[in-house]
């Protein structure tokens, strides 16, 4: 039954912790679904921004060679200044406005001089080595080569900026790639992303212009010309909110892999986290190529989540309610523990008391006669014997009479008390009603036993008892039968002890005051 209960109890207190962590787990799962939301959101925002603006780019320079191959000629280079000027106003992210020109090797002394007529008396065609480092990067004489391709007009002219006028593009390698492609594919192209000289990030756009002749030019002196845009990096990121913890932002060129700084446009990163945040919470990841086939680029966008994600007041909810659950669940199990161990103690004493004497604790006439049966049994197969003694105390209604029963009941008790003191364990003690005890001796060998027994527990017996100040001395009178010698019927043994009994206490009245028994007398029956 305890076993029983244990089940049920591990049961519930199983269940609770299951329901409690399934709610707690919910919560939480709740809490992290609503940060990748939130982050998928931010991230499909910046993605539009930056998507629209490096579309934006590519529509200027789509704007500017239309504008150019509508114009026919670069010889207006005021009307020019102010379009690119418009365009930078409405577009301020553009660094720079740059129009790139191609000129043949036997043209070159003739396109100098003409620009050093223009207004331009420094204008020079170099090259420019674009090293890694500050050391790497200087200018340098120009090749000897069927073509160049210097930069012929700038928006904005800045003082600082008047020595990038005649630069060769083609003497930078990833420039001259980049024009190149856009040269072949006939529309815009990107370059990867490098070091300005001020130290910023930037990529230059290329796009083709369709030929054009400068005023008076002689027949096949069309010239090949190319629009260029230069995007600092930093001016096509919108600005980047600050409430989110543990965020990793990177806009990077398609030719390279992710987290590879070469080709990374944009890198940010905030607010890192701690290892245990880094193990027990996810890392949200959001990668898309933008649409912008002219530049090829990819935003990645990461949060490595952690303990903010989490609603705390909800969860402290969530704990004090099961919790709560919890305490009353263990006053349950409890009250209920506390009730079933009652029951089991009240059956346990109605169990006792079906088989016991309420009053002296020896075993009653049931039991009595359950273990004279067994005790009848082993003695048969073990070819022993066994004694029964029946005793009753001689005029124990006159002490009830004299003293009261409480006196009488408290004589009972040590005369049980005495009797069970002077037996063996495996021998047994019985009260059969009022004055009547019996025992049964296992394991006689002879006669002689029996009556050594009885008359220990008759000289026991004559002893005075003590009762609330008074001194008590009382008869026993006992009567003996032997199994299998007397009988082998039970209810016949019985009766023969029964009867020895009856015949001690109808021959004995003279016996002393002290109580003392005829044990000749009881030897011979």
């Amino acid at each position: 039954m305890a076993r029983k209960h244990l089940g049920v109890y591990f049961y519930l207190f199983g269940a609770w912790f299951f329901l409690a962590s399934f709610v707690m787990a919910s919560s939480i799962a709740s809490d992290l679904r609503s940060a990748k939301l939130r982050f998928l959101e931010y991230a499909n925002s910046l993605y539009g921004e930056i998507d629209n603006r490096v579309q934006t780019n590519e529509a200027v320079l789509e704007g500017i060679t239309a504008f150019l191959g509508a114009s026919g000629t670069l010889n207006d280079g005021a009307q020019i200044s102010h379009y690119a000027q418009q365009v930078r106003a409405r577009h301020p992210h553009i660094a720079q406005i740059e129009l790139v020109e191609t000129v043949a090797r036997q043209n070159l002394p003739r396109f100098i001089a003409r620009k050093r007529a223009s207004g331009l008396p420094e204008f020079q065609v170099r090259s420019f080595s674009y090293g890694s480092g500050d050391s790497g990067r200087f200018w340098r004489r120009i090749d000897n080569k069927p073509w160049y391709y210097p930069i012929v007009f700038m928006e904005p002219m800045l003082t600082e900026s008047r020595d990038v006028l005649g630069l060769d593009m083609d003497s930078v390698p990833f420039l001259r790639l980049a024009m190149s492609s856009s040269a072949r594919q006939r529309h815009a192209v990107a370059t990867h992303p490098f070091r300005l000289v001020e130290g910023d990030w930037a990529y230059v756009m290329f796009q083709p212009v369709e030929s054009l002749r400068s005023t008076g030019a002689k027949a096949g002196d069309e010239k090949r010309l190319f629009a260029s845009l230069v995007i600092k990096t930093q001016a096509i990121l919108p600005s980047l909110r600050t409430d989110i913890p543990g965020l990793r932002f990177s806009l990077y060129h398609a030719d390279f892999p992710a987290h590879k700084s070469e080709g990374e446009l944009i890198h940010f990163e905030r607010h890192g986290r701690s290892d245990l945040e880094t193990f027990l919470f996810p890392r949200l990841r959001y990668e898309r190529k933008l649409e912008a086939k002219s530049q090829p680029f990819i935003l990645l966008a990461e949060q490595q989540l952690g303990w903010p994600a989490l609603d705390f007041r909800q969860l402290t909810a969530i704990l004090a309610i099961t919790l709560m659950l919890f305490g009353m669940l263990l006053r349950f199990v409890l009250a209920h523990r506390r009730s079933e161990l009652e029951r089991c103690q009240t059956e346990s004493r109605f169990a006792y008391l079906a088989t016991h004497d309420a009053l002296t604790g020896l075993a009653n006439r049931t039991l009595f006669m359950d273990r004279l049966k067994h005790a009848m049994a082993r003695a048969h197969r073990c070819n022993t014997r066994i004694a029964l003694l029946f005793l009753d105390l001689d005029k124990f209604k006159q002490v009830n009479d004299t003293h009261g029963h409480g006196v009488g009941d408290q004589l009972l008790k040590m005369v049980a008390e005495r009797i069970g003191s002077n037996v063996r364990e495996d021998d047994t003690v019985a009260r059969l009603s009022g004055d009547e005890f019996v025992v049964i001796l296992e394991s006689i060998t002879t006669h002689q036993g029996a009556a050594s027994a009885a008359e220990v527990i008759n000289h026991k017996l004559s002893q005075p008892f003590h009762i609330d100040g008074k001194t008590l001395n009382i008869h026993v009178s006992i009567g003996t039968a032997i199994y299998p010698d007397d009988s082998e019927d039970i209810d016949e043994l019985i009766k023969i002890a029964d009867d020895a009994m009856y015949a001690v206490k109808g021959k004995d009245h003279s016996l002393p005051p002290s109580g003392q028994l005829n044990i000749a007398g009881l030897n011979t029956l």
